[in-house]
This record gives C-alpha cells, structure tokens and sequence, in this order.
C-alpha cells in the first residue's frame, strides 16, 4: 500500500487510532521530561559530565527519529488492515454478483429456445388456454429459479403474450432494448427503467430473440426480469458478517449507487467518488469522513457485463476500534513465527539498541559520579551530588520509553494477527457461500432440463430409434455449450438405461444400465420441484485416462406428458467438480498487488468428517481423509471460526465456515450436504 498517501491523510487517521494516539501522547509527554532532565544535567554538571550529556541529547534526537518512525508504522498498519477489509469486501460484492449474473445469460440462452415457448408464439399466442398454459409453464421455470421475479414473452411488434407477474399491469412495450434485443446476435443485458415494469423502478433485465427453429427468423422476445434488489439484500448482509459498520454499494460507471447496504446514509441514485486507481480515499458524507475503495469486478469464465463497480464506506471514527475479536493469542509466537512483524520489531530493536547505549552512559554516569563526589574541589562535588539525580530521572524515563515501544508494538502485532482470523475467516464464508450458490444453478437446471418437451415425448415411446437419439443427443450437446459446468448430461429410461449423452466422447455410454442408489431414488420421483444428488464418489461417468474421478451428478425425474405422475426416466447432469471447485476456492483467496498467492495459502472444501471434496494443495486429493480441530467440526450450519495454527517454526491463520445454502437450496429440507469451507494463510 501507498505510505505516502497514508501519511497525507495522518492528521485525519491519527485521532481515530485511539491505541496509536495514545502512544503519540505518552512518547511525547516523555521527550518533554527527557529534554527537562538533559536541561537540569547541563545547568548542574556540565563541569564534570558535558561529554555524558551530549551523549544524553544525541539519543534523545535519536528517539524522537525512532518516535516518529514508531508512529508512523503503527499509523500505517492500521491502516493498512482497514484497507485491505474494505478492498476485500467492494471486491467480494462485485464478483459474487457477477458470479450470479453469468448464470442468467445462459438461462436466457436456452429459455429462448424452448419448444413450448416457440410452439405458443408460432401457433397460438392469443388462445386463453394456451395463454394460461404458456403462463404455468413459466411459473414451473420461476419456481425452479426462484432469482427472477418475473418472466415475460413478446411478439415482434412489442405485444405482451405472456408473463407470470400479475401485479404488473404490462400489455404492450415500446422500450428499445426490444429492437436492440431482435438485432443483437446473442442476450442483451439492461439496466435501467423500464416500461417492462413500470412501478418497479430501475430493473435488471436479460432479453433473447426467440428464433423460429426451422427458418431461424425472429417471432419474438423473452425478457427474464431479475431479483436485483433481493439478491442485494442477500449479498450485503452476507458481507456484513465480515464488518458491521462498512456501508457497501454497486456503483455503475458513472458512480451512481444502483444498490446501497444504507440507503439511509449513503442512498441510491446519488454520484460517489470512485476509489478504483488509489488504495484509498477519504471522502465525507455529512459531517462524517468515511475511507473508501472501489473495485472494478474480476468477472467470471470471462463474463464482465454492465460495467459495475464494488464500492465500500467506512467510518474513520470507528474504522480503528478493535480488539482481539475474542481470540486468546500468543504474543511470543506471533513475534517469533509471524513473517509480517518484521518492520515492527526492527522498530523495537532499534529502541532496545538505543536504550542500550544509553543506559551504558547511566552506568559511567554513575561511576563518574562516585569517583567525583570524593574530590576536594567543592563545585566538582556539587555536581558530583546532582548527577545521580539527573541520571536517575534519564534512566526510568528511558525505561518507560522502552515499555511504550514493547507495548506499541505488541499490540499492533497482536491487532495484525487478530485481523488476519478475522480475514481468513470471511474469506472461508465467502468460498462456501460461492460452492452454495453455484450448486443452487445445478439443482435448478437438472429440474428444469426435465421438462423439456422433446425428451419426454421421445422417452414415452416404446421404440426409440436412432433419429430420436440424435435429436436427444443435440438437444444436450446445445444445453452443455451454454453451461459448461459439466462434462456431460445423459437421459435414461424408467430402466437406468442410458439413452444419450450430450458429450461425444461420453457416448460409449449409452446403452448402459445404471443401478446406482441415486438413479433407483430419481426414478421414485413424480414432483417436478425435487430432484436427486450422488453422494460425492468416483464414478466413470466423470473420468480422466480412464480413471474414475469424485463428482457430485444431479437429476432429475422424466415425466410423462400424458399422466403427470408417470416417471418415465431422468436426466443426470455431471458436474465439473475438480476446476470448479478450485475456481471457486481461488476466487476466495487473498492475493498481493500482483495477482500472486503468498507461500502456505490454501483453501479447501471437506465435510465435518475430514473427507475432501476439493483442495488447492495438490497434495490432498478428493476423496482424502484429514484431520480438522474439534472447532471446525462442532460448527453447526451457517456458523464460522478461526484459528491460529502452528506447523514447525511457521504460523497459519486459519478460518473455518459451515455451509449455509442459498435461497431455498439446501435449506427447504430436500437436500442435506454439510460442507466446510477452509481457509489457510501464512502470517
């Protein structure tokens, strides 16, 4: 971080470091005291002790060097610690949402293209029973992703065919991202208002030309409205688990606020100064100044969308309040292990030396002094008297210097060290709650892929011949280039008979029986709103150099068009657990300026038990068994911790969190999966 800028903005930070002030205060109290004693040594023995004295006064310019210095690096620690929070957090904020909306892109992709969707606007879009079906078809997609609010299908001239939202009293649009949508050659992305939903304000919407799959001429749009303000709310009250008095806003380009943890304070709609090129920058609002960062978004699988910004507020007055958070730490290991003390403690052997000098001069003060006051000369004798005195005063000041800069600096190691658990243990809540919410997608799309009309139709068929594979075989491969999270989808039949496979290479597959417990379980299934997850084991259907690799499969029951409680087969999605997860586990990890991990950094995904499903050491494999501290293993679900944790001379701040699900996934009782999230880092 910038120590310039740092020390620009000193006069503001310094009376808020209430520990550091008060160091200031004291060292200055006692440069006074040391320069009222130097004084009284030169009015009352600089006949027998100038040399001494001189000496006395050197070090005092020294101190007052090394004050400075002191005060200057306690200053920039703090600092420093506030600024890599609050970058963290407008960090977080901005990817995790973006994390999300790369999601919606490929929803619109393949809701466009969906057959009943075409059918209804080629056929009978006018039809009130058609309408009313095409509506409860759009209420089966909402419920399944509950992250949009509303769902609205138009016809080329802007017409209002269907839509789910009945408070929204729509019939017609003119808005231009509908001509801009007909012209674009993939999704279109807005935000702003719209007529498209005239009360709500600004909204985020995702629109596609639906094609028209024989001749590939437009009869249509769909716009997916989504939960913008919900999934705020979401987002920065996850966030406020890392800090209870930062106010986080998305900022557009322009630095208008689009979403605000405190409106009340910091409200939506206004222009706010952008942090994105300075480490950080102290702004007002009101009468308070508040530290701020912006963060542009890192994106996602290289989706960036609108360009948003991550913005992050906090109070100077409060920024600097801190405790050990509840932590018992050893300050002796901290000052032995810890690689970032390395400034402090220079800092503190620089004073040790210097009061090592000094009371080396005590020492021949005092000698001096014995040998003097035997003299016959009357005034050597005086000063011979005084002198002790005066050394005496220079000796407990210099001892109570020395006990300012252990103190200082202890306590700033203790602060660091404190901070970085706090740190590491945000960041193990911020990796579990990414795993939660990207497998929150997979639970939907196993749900929703079941409904497509092809499959069910060709899987009620008593005969299925090689067109019919073909025509399953396309329909998969063009869902798995839009979510390239897994490696393959399959259909089977009411038998586990796998009928096709989206990914060439997967096609030996077919023809193959599955009797696995997760199969046998998704073929009991006739409610179109549950679906069945493996356990997290080997299995060939996700396998490299022909060996079996740990993956979790989702899916889905098939059911029959004709009797809605038929099960006539399943869709088994197989995700792409081993970069996923590493991805999602990176994108929780602390990183310098350059983009780099420091040595000892880890992260991983492991149940309560020990048993890991994914770790950036790839010393320890999926399917691995460790040892975890009986805190990590006790935390019940949503709950997080930290730890220190030594490993021969080095020291590890470690954090802890239990998954909490997202929305409705694992937390409606369907699914059970308790995972940890663990973070590793050297301090």
């Amino acid at each position: 971080m910038n120590r310039e800028l740092v020390k620009r903005h000193e006069k503001i930070l310094l009376p808020a470091m209430g520990s550091v002030s008060n160091c200031y205060s004291v060292l200055t109290r006692l440069d006074r005291q040391l320069t009222r004693a130097t004084l009284t040594g030169k009015i009352n023995c600089s006949r027998i002790a100038q040399t001494l004295i001189d000496f006395i006064s050197t070090t005092q310019d020294n101190f007052a060097s090394l004050q400075q210095d002191l005060v200057e690096t306690l200053v920039f620690e703090n600092a420093q610690k506030v600024v890599l929070e609050i970058s963290a957090v407008s960090q977080v904020a901005v990817d995790i949402l973006k994390r999300n909306l790369f999601e919606r892109t490929a929803d619109v992709g393949f809701l466009a293209t969906d057959d009943d969707i075409v059918q209804f606007l080629l056929n009978d879009a006018r039809r009130p029973e058609a309408i009313t079906a095409m509506e409860e078809r759009l209420m089966e997609y909402r419920n399944k992703y509950t992250v949009y609010y509303e769902i609205i299908v138009l016809d080329m001239e802007g017409r209002v065919c269907a839509h789910l939202d009945r408070t929204n009293p729509i019939t017609a649009s003119q808005d231009p991202l509908i001509k801009e949508t007909l012209a674009a050659s993939e999704y279109v992305e807005t935000y702003r208002g719209s007529d498209l939903a005239p009360e709500r304000g600004d909204v985020l919407i995702y629109s596609q030309t639906i094609h028209n799959p024989e001749t590939r001429t437009p009869i249509g749009v769909l716009c997916l409205l989504f939960d913008f303000v919900g999934e705020m709310k979401m987002i920065f009250e996850n966030l406020k688990q890392s800090s209870a008095d930062i106010i986080t806003m998305i900022l557009d380009n322009s630095g208008r606020a689009i979403a605000s943890s405190d409106p009340a304070t910091a409200p939506v709609g206004k222009i706010y100064p952008m942090a994105v090129k300075d480490d950080f920058q102290l702004v007002k609002l009101g009468t308070e100044s508040f530290l701020t960062k912006t963060q542009p978004t890192k994106g996602y699988q290289g989706f960036i969308g609108l360009p948003w910004y991550g913005h992050v507020l906090k109070r100077v007055s409060t920024a600097f309040s801190n405790g050990a958070n509840g932590h018992q730490l050893d300050e002796q290991a901290i000052r032995r292990n810890a690689i970032f003390s390395g400034r402090l403690i220079q800092v503190e052997e620089t004073s040790e030396n210097i009061l090592s000098d000094l009371e080396l001069v005590v020492q021949n003060g005092e000698i001096m002094a014995a040998k003097k006051s035997v003299q016959t000369e009357t005034a050597e004798k005086i000063e011979a008297q005084a002198l002790p005195h005066v050394l005496n005063e220079v000796k407990k000041i210099g001892d109570q210097v020395q006990h300012v800069f252990q103190t200082s600096t202890g306590d700033l190691l203790k602060l660091v060290t404190s901070s970085r658990l706090h740190d590491v243990q945000f960041m193990a809540q911020l990796a579990i709650d990414i795993m939660d919410r990207n497998l929150y997608e997979r639970a939907n799309d196993c749900r929703w892929w079941a409904l497509t009309g092809d499959f069910r139709r060709i899987l009620e068929k008593s005969h299925i011949d090689d067109e019919d594979r073909g025509r399953m075989r396309n329909i998969l491969a063009y869902i798995n280039n839009l979510y390239t999270v897994y490696t393959n989808l399959f259909l089977y039949d009411r038998n586990g008979k796998i009928l096709a496979c989206s990914n060439p290479s997967d096609y030996h597959h077919e023809g193959r029986i599955l009797n696995t417990h997760y199969v046998n379980q998704t073929l009991k299934i006739t409610d179109s709103q549950l679906y069945c997850v493996s356990d997290f084991e080997p299995t060939d259907l996700y396998s490299m150099n022909d060996k079996a690799r740990h993956s979790y499969i989702y899916n889905a029951s098939i059911t029959s068009l004709k009797t809605a409680d038929s099960v006539i087969g399943g869709i088994g999605i197989v995700f792409d657990s081993e970069p996923q997860f590493i991805s999602m586990l990176n994108d929780a990890l602390p990183r310098d300026e350059h983009g780099s991990l420091s040595e000892g950094t880890e992260g991983m995904f492991v149940t309560p038990e020990g048993f890991v499903v994914s770790s950036t050491n790839a010393e320890i494999q999926p399917g691995s068994l460790v040892q975890l501290p009986d805190a990590f293993r006790q935390l019940s679900q949503g709950e997080s911790t930290s730890q220190l944790i030594g490993e021969n001379d080095k020291l590890f701040a470690v954090g802890c969190a239990h998954s909490a699900g997202y929305r409705e996934y694992k937390r409606d009782g369907v699914y059970t999966n308790d995972l940890l999230g663990v973070i590793k880092v050297r301090i």
